[in-house]
């Protein structure tokens, strides 16, 4: 097949909490943010992403699903991000709610630059926030007159009870656009805990 004539999907690196994790942030939002007009990531959903590819050819996703093994450095692994904070990010006349992390855990940061090397080498394009920010979001369209008042003031709110999540796992995910949203398709998971 010409690659020209290639379909290409979108996809993107991340972290992903377990089930459990994911329920009980679903429970936090809603306990947060009880009256807000927007629209919520579904709870199964919630997840850090790491890494952004956008529209790629299911050929470069082949290939580098048999590279990143050997490139990715497990040292430090598993970890934990600490989070403490909701945070609101206008986009035009909306904005999108986040959970944010207190700080990224250096592993984190080798690892991503890991993968940032390997999309460069491949020619890849990718998106990459500087700095990297480890986000959970939880609302998209989130019209700013519903915000609560003291995240309308300002733009961030302490958590009522600070939460951890684990990693141990690198996941490449599949998006697909949808009317209602976008939906996720975990495609291969990548083991980042040492093995014994």
């Amino acid at each position: 097949m010409d690659l020209k004539e290639e379909k290409k999907e979108r996809f993107f690196f991340a972290f992903w909490p377990d089930s459990q994790r994911q329920s009980l942030l679903g429970r936090l939002r809603e306990e947060l943010f009880a009256g807000i007009q927007a629209r919520a990531i579904p709870p199964e959903f919630l997840h850090l992403t790491v890494l952004f590819l956008g529209w790629t050819s299911p050929r470069s996703i082949e290939e580098i699903v048999k590279e990143l093994p050997g490139r990715l450095k497990t040292e430090g692994f598993p970890l934990f991000f600490q989070f403490s904070k909701a945070v609101f990010k206008r986009r035009g006349k909306e904005g999108i709610i986040w959970l944010e992390a207190v700080r990224v855990p250096p592993p984190a940061e080798r690892l991503l630059q890991d993968l940032i090397q390997l999309m460069t080498q491949k020619k890849l394009s990718f998106q990459a926030h500087s700095p990297f920010v480890p986000h959970i979001t939880i609302f998209r369209h989130v019209l700013p007159q519903s915000l609560p008042e003291n995240l309308a003031k300002r733009k961030e709110i302490e958590l009522p009870a600070p939460f951890e999540l684990g990693v141990d796992t690198l996941y490449l995910v599949r998006s697909e656009l949808k009317a209602e949203g976008s939906d996720y398709k975990k495609v291969f998971s990548f083991p980042l805990a040492q093995q014994n």
